[in-house]
This record gives C-alpha cells, structure tokens and sequence, in this order.
C-alpha cells in the first residue's frame, strides 16, 4: 500500500470541499471520481459559480476548459464532490505535535539518575532541572518527570515516549504518528504481537514515513469537460458516443437525468490516461494482517522463516571474540566452552563455535574490525559472545543491533550499553541492582538485627550503604578492628558485624575478634558479612569463615569441592590433562556456563530471544535474563550470597526476587 503526497492544487480544492457548505446540487460519478453538475444559467460567470459554491476557480476552469470564453446557458459545468476529500485527509502527513505529555518514570531497582537519562534520551541536568531531588539520588518507587521535547521529536532528532492504551494494536500506533510497524519493531526489539501490553513504554520514530519517499510512476487518469454536444432528432447514446469518440456509459454518468431528445445539450467528458511520476510514501502491505506483521517481526530480528526451517536440522551458531589470545583468562573461557561442547555432542541440534581475536592496537583498529565484522557477516551467528574485561567494543554492539544477533558481554560489569541497545545481553548482575539486591536480602534475612560496621569506613563501598539505607541508622555501631574486644552484647540482640576490610590480615583480624566475642556472650545472635572481594579470600581464611558463620554477596562462585565442580574438573582434565587455573571467577567454568545456557537456549526458540529465555543456576553463575525495557538489552539480576556454616558447608543462596 503506498500514500500518494497530494499537489497543493487538489489538496486545497478538498479541503474547500471538505469544510465548506455542501451544494445542494445533482452529481455524476465518471472514472471512479464525483462531480457536483451545475446547469448554467442566463447571467453565470465561472467566478461567479465559484463564489457561490466556495469553489476554487483555477480548479473550475481546469477541469471546464470549453467555458473560461462562454458559457452556454443550458451547459452543464463539472466540480470535484465531497466524496474522496475524506480519504484523502487521511493520507496527508501527519501533523507534529506542538507539545507531548511528560514521562513520569517509576524508579526501579538499579535505577540511576544516569540509566534513567540514558534510557529516554535526554541529559542528567534535564533530570536534575526537573527533579531538583534527584541531585541526592533517586529511590524506588519515586516517581521522575521527563519532559518530552517537541521540536526534537518531530525534527527526528529524538523519541516520543508512548504509553500503550487498552485497545491500542501496532498498525494503529505506526498510522496514528505516521511510522511504520517495522520501524515501530526496529525502535522497540522488546516488542512482539505476543507482548503488546496496555501501560507498558513504546519508543517512537514520529513521522518517520515522510523520511520513506519513493519516485513512482503510475497511470493517472485525468478528466475534463470539453465542448458541449447538441443533440439531433433522431440521436441515440450510441450515435452520440460515436460522434463525440466518448464511450456510452461515461456520457451516461457525465449526463444523469438527461433526455435525450433533440437540442438538449450533452456535456462531453474527455478522459485520459497517461503515465506520471508521483512521490509515494512507500509502506508495506503486510502491515495489515496478522501473518505479515508476524514475517515483518522475523525479519527485523534476523529469524529463519518457517519455509527455510521445514525439514532441516535445528541449529545455534556462536562466535566467540575473545580479547587477548594470550591471556591465561580467554585461553581458560575457550577451553572451558570446548568442556560444554563436548558435553553437548550428543546433543539434538548442529552447533558450530567460530572464535575470533580483538586484539587489535590503536594503528591497525580499523582494518582489524572490518576484517572481524567481515568474519562476522560470513559466519551469521545467533550469538556472540566477548571477553572483553574493560570498554566493551561499541562496534560489536552496533554490529549486534543491526544484524539481529545477540551480543554477550560476560565480563565488563560497568559496561551500560545494554541500557539502551536491544542486542546486548549484560551476563553479570549490573553494579546498582547487585547492591540493592544485597540490600534487600539482608533486611528480609536479618530482622531486627543491630548493624555494626567494622574497619575505615570506604566511600565506594557502596553494599554497606545498601544495607544502611534498607536497615537504618537507628541502632548502629561503628567500630574498628582493634575496638571490638571491649565491645559487650547483650544476650537478647540480635548482631550483623559488616566488615569493611579488603586485606586477608585485616580481615583475619576482624574475624578472630569476632570469635573471640562470641566466646564471652555464648548466647548472643551473632552474624557477620563481607564485601564481594571476600571471595577471593576463602581458601585462605575458609576455617575462620565457617566458625563465624560468614556471608559475602557475589555474582559468581565456583564450588571446587562440590559434586557439580569435581565432575567438571575431572572432565576439564580428560580434556587438557590438568586441573583448570584457579581464578575468580574462574574463567574455564564461565565458558561452560555460556554454552550450556546459549546452546539449549537457542535450539528452543530458534533465536527469538522474546519468546524463551530459561532459568539456570549454572556451574557458576545464575542466568535469568530480562531486559530492561521495550528498546533495551537484556541484564542478569541474579547473584548468590555465599555463606561458609558452622557445619563445615558452603551455601550458594540465590538471592534474587
């Protein structure tokens, strides 16, 4: 279906139709178009007809050429009716908004001033200016007004922000803001004929269909009335038809009510048709049903139809673009991925693994990056999978939303890229949401629990001000180390003593201290809680650990001594004849983690990544993706918290809700 753009003459000549008086005259309908049909009268000049009726006069004398010298009284004259001025409103280009309604965002966990501006395109001082609270930061549940401005929005240089109505369907939204339903899809890859919801966000690209022009050339049919024909005494429509070269049924509809008898004077139409270039606004037709907006859906997500799937093996293609072939971590990340495949080889599906080095330098980035985007294009993987630990590659990114694959970045935890590029897939649990998960878990696991901080206080221990965020001043006690001996507890309190300490010495020191208090109020509720960085501690401090019963939140951790971590290690082991390096994370096991995740992942939802995503717990990492938003990426919310018991066990507990 394409919209014709109207010549200034036609649309005003509708529009003086449309809101003008309708005349109280007879029509006639010639070539599929209506006419008002005016018999001329003694006295009648063409502008005053047009002056009467609301007429424009240069259309009247277009379309009456035989009368711009004289009018004949008894002449018929012919103008355009109401009939296409309807139609015809509707396909002129939407008209910009003068203003938007504002976005009132609800903040949620791992909100930041930062991700809420990048999320709808504006500025932190756009934020700040319109939520001076802001400045302190923000807090769930608190709600952020955006405004949406208007001349950026319809110069294209920005978004409108919609909130989807009850009722709303997609071909609807694309017509009402004149976009379409695939740039509508390409704005928001979150978006399916299976998900559409009422109050859920919708970014889009406002008349982005004037942007869609095509040269066109078509047949236009174009009528005029040229000179009257005065009938004979023994004329028939016939006789007239074949003196005038007009066909009979066209004299018919340019004359209704007409006798034909003699003297009465026929009006001839002249109907022609020729070939001109037109400009269209080209739009799809498939856009109107169901099964095409389904096909438009597969496209914009780079999915096989199900012509090219019928009788053919299930398959998932990875690439693996690893950072630095000579580093023990991407050496350790592909071998343990090489475990999976082996595991997987009985597996129902073809899988094919293509890795690619990045390990360009700033002289070569450019030949480096073609000749891997090259690679890329010529492999067409489902998904790709980066090690990189730091500045994760733009490129790789951009090459992920364009071509429909899914882009993993398993290691750059300060990477926000996922915020607003639907491809990304963001492996380990963003840095905000991480630390209000800890926050939330420890107020719900230790109730009524008296916080104590122990050591220097750290400004970028950003767990601890979680947990006093969701646990409160109230009560709490700071402390260092070398004070706790002469801390007294009381029988009926409950404690959490959270360790500031980063150092294996000071960490030992807080630990024995603890251990020693305990000794003295045998009675007393005592827990205790590090940082993350914990974790890289445990083997050397296990022992201390489990007698003080101790917890640290973490995105990873590898249990070497468990069941699931000595099965990997002896099959690691079959494979390269020793054991993997010990790392944290360990390096080889989140290798494993991706392609037992990706594989099955894949070969279920043939690569639509918005209609399954399973849940798993991972040799070492808990997968359970979400995105973010209609037009963002995928995070990982989950993370453990780690406890070393009394009894001599390590507890993996998810903590996520």
């Amino acid at each position: 279906m394409k919209k014709f753009i109207l010549s200034a003459v036609a649309a005003f000549c509708l529009f003086s139709s449309a809101f003008g008086v309708a005349p109280d005259l007879p029509t006639a309908t010639i070539a599929g178009q209506k006419y008002y049909v005016y018999e001329i009268k003694k006295g009648d000049s063409l502008y005053g007809i047009a002056n009467r009726f609301g007429w424009n006069l240069d259309v009247l004398v277009e379309l009456n050429p035989s009368m711009q010298e004289k009018l004949q009284r008894g002449a018929k004259i012919y103008y355009p009716a109401l009939v296409a001025a309807s139609s015809a409103r509707e396909e002129q280009a939407y008209e910009p908004m003068e203003s938007y309604p504002v976005i009132r965002h609800i903040v949620k966990k791992g909100d930041t001033v930062y991700s809420i501006a990048r999320m709808y395109e504006v500025s932190v001082d756009t934020i700040y200016e319109y939520n001076p609270s802001a400045r302190s930061g923000v807090k769930r549940g608190e709600v952020i007004t955006i405004p949406q401005q208007s001349d950026q929005i319809n110069d294209g240089s920005s978004h409108f922000f919609y909130t989807i109505r009850p009722g709303d369907t997609l071909a609807d939204i694309a017509e009402r803001f004149n976009t379409g339903v695939e740039q509508l899809m390409r704005d928001n890859k979150g978006v399916s004929e299976n998900n559409f919801q009422a109050g859920d966000l919708l970014r889009v690209s406002v008349n982005s269909n004037k942007n869609n022009i095509v040269t066109e050339t078509v047949d236009e049919t174009r009528v005029s009335f040229g000179d009257s024909y005065k009938a004979r005494k023994d004329d028939t429509w016939e006789s007239v038809a074949d003196k005038t070269g007009v066909d009979v049924a066209d004299l018919k509809e340019a004359n209704p009510d007409v006798e034909l008898k003699k003297n009465a004077i026929i009006a001839v139409p002249l109907i022609e048709t020729e070939s001109v270039e037109r400009e269209v606004e080209a739009t799809d037709e498939r856009e109107g049903t169901l099964e095409g907006r389904r096909d438009i859906y597969k496209e914009v997500h780079g999915l096989a139809v199900a012509d090219t799937l019928a009788g053919m093996e299930p398959s998932v293609s990875i690439a693996l673009v690893i950072e630095d072939p000579s580093s023990k971590r991407d050496n350790e990340f592909t071998r343990g991925m090489f475990v999976a495949l082996d595991r997987l080889k009985n597996y129902p599906c073809r899988i094919s693994l293509k890795v690619l080095h990045d390990n360009h330098t700033a002289a070569d980035s450019v030949a480096v990056v073609e000749n891997l985007l090259g690679s890329l294009d010529d492999f067409d993987a489902d998904v790709v999978v980066a090690t990189h630990e730091k500045n994760f590659p733009t490129w790789l990114a951009d090459y992920g939303e364009e071509h429909g694959a899914e882009i993993v970045n398993v290691f750059d935890v300060k990477s926000e890229l996922y915020l607003d590029n639907p491809s990304l897939i963001h492996l380990l649990t963003p840095s905000s949401y991480f630390c209000e998960e800890v926050g939330d878990w420890v107020e719900s696991a230790f109730p009524g629990s008296r916080l104590v901080l122990v050591g220097k206080p750290d400004a970028d221990d950003a767990f601890a001000d979680a947990i006093l965020a969701r646990m409160g001043e109230a009560g709490v006690m700071r402390k260092s180390i070398e004070d706790l001996p002469s801390l007294s507890l009381n029988d009926d309190e409950r404690y959490l003593f959270y360790g500031y300490a980063v150092t294996k010495d000071e960490v030992a020191s807080m630990l024995s201290a603890i251990d020693a208090l305990k000794e003295q109020n045998p009675l007393a509720y005592v827990k205790v809680m590090g940082r993350p960085s914990w974790i890289t501690l445990a083997d050397g401090l296990k022992e201390q650990f489990g007698r003080n019963d101790v917890y640290f939140p973490s995105r990873f951790f590898f249990d070497h001594a468990g069941p699931d971590g000595k099965k990997f290690m002896a099959e690691y082991s079959a494979i390269y004849g020793h054991n993997p390096i010990r790392s944290f994370p360990t390096y080889a096991a989140a290798g494993y983690d991706i392609i037992n995740y990706f594989v099955p992942a894949v070969a279920k939802n043939d690569g639509d990544f918005n209609a399954y995503l399973p849940q798993v717990s991972g040799l070492q990492t808990p997968i359970s993706l979400q995105r973010v938003g209609n037009w963002g990426g995928f995070f990982n919310p989950s993370a453990y918290m780690i406890r070393y018991n009394p009894y001599g066990e390590i507890e993996k507990i998810l903590i996520t809700k």
